[in-house]
């Protein structure tokens, strides 16, 4: 940011510096510079309870008792310096009269990279007026600095340019630790677009070159984001997630191990006895020694979803209040912080969980999509139009979920009673955009032998209960389908049981002669779900639904219903 002088600034420069934690203060006389970052520093300091350290390039030789120092070496002195303040414990460093722009512009570079996955907060002051002077002398670190801000924002179209230029800087420079944070942050950035396969292989390359130069935090970084990608599907992987826990904790990064803390307890705080209050707390104490207010909001709004979806005959109400606090004390954090992602989906699940709060605003609804639509999240729009509509007669999502997320997450999404939406946690992890060439719903009129259908056969006779039954599932195109003409691509079928029954296995190739077992533990009608997809590229590409019925295990005839294929609103 750019010097501006005046007090009003301060409130947005301590925003900054609270969200970052880096903030360069370029221009201005020098003395009005300083008094400028000592008031940012004092009033970070106060709040946080830190120790404040200030240091001056120009000084640099003079305090260490040689004058006649080379300004590399006076800039070297400072390095040290800040590095030996950093091994002590938190606190916030102000370096000022950094000469940017000049041949000593590499000290801005050497300064973020020195505070990259501290607990501090650096402050800097750079003699240079120009405005993008700490792009160009920190040789990507401050690109990446901003870069991570838009995506702890909520809002990674932003960081794309960034990290593009942050890239280049550090392969100019032959640096592959700054390379690599480069990489990671970009596979970050895929992860929160919902391009799964781009983010899996950046994290891959990135984890790769942080081990090769022994970058420990960024190793566990890099496998905590590849063990979020499982999230995607509903499904996640606590495991993983507690292993880059571990890596952060032998890394000694203590913040990294609070993140991961806290997607570890994320992913199990809907399993049946889960101590997840006591998980919260202990994430949030962790959050609160390293000073990390966005991750304390996260938490906070975990907590309060929780809370809010636990049924309980006992302290019901009581429950409903201290998720409601919790659910305040999120939103103000995540403004403070300036996170509008935290801010909306806090927003939305507090409207939906808190009827009184909703009614007392009738527009809830747009507020929270415009703040959605500010940060350029179309799938979070989407959820508040689902939030709004209620479900589907069919039961069926609407387009513009189904075209952007796997149907395994939709698969888990729920309601209450009430009619109020119950939606996977997973959702909020990734602004997802429509996949290229997902069918609308106006694409089932066309001509039928264009259509490439799946055909269900029953191959047991009377199916009775806890007797297994196999059922055949092909993949036939129409005459006018490419597919008529080529080899049948190595599609998958996943099935599902949507009663009480169980039907193994979960997935199948057509191509191959999928065929599944289907085991009811109850006569009536079961209803089963086959959902085609493309394994490379994640699209569904058909989703069928059979009803069959199975007969009571009695001697008496009876003649099954043939499976009855129903096409749902995601049929290509």
């Amino acid at each position: 940011m750019s010097f501006v002088g005046h007090t009003r600034d301060l409130a947005a420069a301590r925003r900054e510096l609270e969200t970052r934690r880096l903030l360069v203060v370029s221009g201005a006389p020098d003395s009005d510079r300083s008094a400028f970052l000592d008031a940012v520093a004092r009033e970070v300091a106060d709040e946080a309870g830190l120790p404040v350290y200030r240091f001056r390039v120009a000084d640099a030789g003079e305090r260490s008792g040689e004058a006649g120092r080379a300004p590399g070496e006076a800039a070297d002195t400072v390095v040290e310096a800040c590095r030996g303040v950093l091994a002590v414990r938190p606190c916030v460093v102000v370096v000022d009269g950094v000469p940017a722009g000049t041949a000593d512009g590499s000290l801005l570079a050497e300064l973020i990279s020195s505070f990259a996955g501290s607990e501090s907060f650096l402050l800097v002051g750079s003699t240079d007026a120009r405005e993008d002077a700490s792009d160009r002398c920190a040789d990507g670190w401050a690109l990446l600095a901003r870069a991570a801000v838009h995506c702890d924002r909520g809002d990674p179209r932003a960081a794309g340019p960034l990290l593009r230029r942050a890239v280049e800087a550090h392969q100019v420079a032959g640096d592959l630790r700054g390379e690599a944070w480069a990489v990671f942050l970009y596979g970050r950035m895929c992860r929160l677009r919902g391009r799964a396969e781009d983010a899996r292989r950046l994290l891959h390359a990135a984890r790769e070159t942080f081990r090769a130069v022994g970058e420990a935090p960024g190793e566990a970084w890099a496998a905590g984001e590849l063990a979020r990608l499982a999230t995607r599907s509903g499904s996640p992987d606590p495991d993983a997630l507690a292993e880059a826990r571990g890596l952060h904790e032998r890394a000694g990064d203590r913040r990294g191990a609070a993140w991961a803390h806290l997607w570890w307890t994320v992913a199990r705080a809907d399993e049946p006895g889960f101590p997840w209050q006591e998980e919260f707390a202990s994430v949030q104490g962790r959050f609160h020694e390293v000073s990390d207010r966005l991750g304390t909001a996260w938490t906070l709004h975990h907590h309060a979803l929780t809370l809010a979806r636990t049924d309980g005959t006992d302290g019901t109400d009581e429950r409903r209040r201290e998720a409601d606090r919790m659910f305040e004390g999120a939103l103000a954090l995540f403004e403070a912080t300036d996170c509008p992602h935290g801010r909306a989906w806090t927003m939305l699940e507090y409207a939906l969980r808190s009827p009184a709060h909703r009614f007392l605003n009738g527009e809830w609804a747009a507020e929270i999509r415009h703040v959605f639509h500010g940060i350029g999240d179309e799938a979070g729009e989407a959820w508040v139009d689902l939030a709004e509509a209620g479900p589907s007669p069919g039961g069926e999502p609407p387009y513009e979920l189904a075209c952007r997320y796997p149907t395994a997450l939709l698969d888990t999404l729920g309601w209450t009673e009430a009619g109020e939406p119950l939606i996977p946690r997973a959702a909020r992890d990734t602004q997802p955009e429509p996949r290229p060439g997902f069918p609308r719903p106006g694409d089932r009129d066309r001509p039928d032998d264009s259509r490439a259908h799946v055909r269900l056969t029953l191959l047991d006779d009377a199916p009775v209960p806890d007797v297994p039954a196999r059922i055949a599932l092909e993949v036939v195109p129409g005459p006018g389908h490419p597919w008529s003409t080529a080899p049948l691509p190595p599609l998958t079928a996943r099935a599902t049981s949507l009663g009480h029954a169980e039907i193994h296995p979960a997935h199948g190739v057509p191509a191959d002669g999928a065929e599944f077992r289907f085991t009811p533990h109850r006569p009536g009608s079961h209803r089963l779900r086959f959902t085609v997809e493309d394994p490379v590229t994640g699209t569904v590409l058909q989703q069928v639904e059979a009803e069959i019925d199975v007969v009571p295990s009695d001697p008496v005839p009876h003649r099954p219903t043939a499976p009855a294929p129903r096409t749902s609103a995601r049929r290509a």
